[in-house]
């Protein structure tokens, strides 16, 4: 973990890792003046930070007002990993020029050491950083890196921060390699239509599954 630097990364990563550990969840009110007091620094990198967190799909809410931890209804959830994995699939297919034996080669060795963690992962929490491998090697060949980055992020933040506790649960290890053996396949079968449709329906089944994990805790 690289090194925290600014007092308004400081604040970033606390407010995260408040959402991992349900310190604070979805909907929750952000008290800037707790966390300042809390950090030992001034409300300043707070509200920095928010706006930050704000830009990622995390916070919402007014300047000058309280803001609040982002809630999402179920349709909220299920559309955002939808656009994910359109816009990821649309990133491979525009880069399959550059799917060259190398880039296959890589992904398959990260596809090859998700298989080897999932063997003795509890949970999708312990694949998270192989997880972030994996998708992250299928973004790199796009030179679009403006669509890339939106792939990214539309859903990452939702899964991995606002609704951690219900994504840790969505999918066994194995079944967790297993649908990401799916993605490999397509994308070595360089098939447009094979691929956009592998992505997609990899992302709303994870949609659907977390809406409605999320739905059951709220109910």
């Amino acid at each position: 973990m690289s090194q925290i630097k600014t007092y308004a990364e400081q604040a970033t990563a606390y407010i995260k890792q408040c959402l991992l550990d349900g310190t604070l969840a979805p909907g929750d009110p952000i008290r800037e003046t707790e966390i300042a007091r809390h950090l030992g620094i001034s409300r300043g990198p707070v509200r920095e930070a928010l706006q930050g967190l704000l830009l990622q799909g995390l916070v919402t809410g007014e300047p000058q007002k309280t803001r609040c931890i982002r809630h999402l209804t179920l349709q909220e959830i299920e559309d955002s990993y939808c656009l994910g994995g359109t816009l990821e699939g649309a990133c491979i297919v525009q880069s399959l020029e550059r799917w060259d034996a190398s880039a296959l080669a890589n992904l398959e060795t990260i596809l090859q050491e998700m298989e080897r963690q999932s063997r003795t992962a509890p949970g999708l929490a312990a694949l998270s950083q192989i997880d972030e491998a994996f998708h992250d090697a299928l973004l790199t060949p796009c030179r679009n890196r403006l669509m890339a980055g939106i792939a990214r992020n539309s859903c990452a933040h939702i899964s991995k921060f606002l609704y951690y506790k219900c994504w840790d649960t969505l999918f066994s290890p194995n079944e967790f390699y297993q649908r990401h053996a799916v993605l490999y396949e397509a994308v070595r079968s360089r098939d447009p239509r094979v691929i956009e449709r592998a992505l997609l329906e990899h992302y709303a089944e994870s949609g659907r599954r977390l809406g409605l994990v999320c739905g059951k805790q709220e109910d």
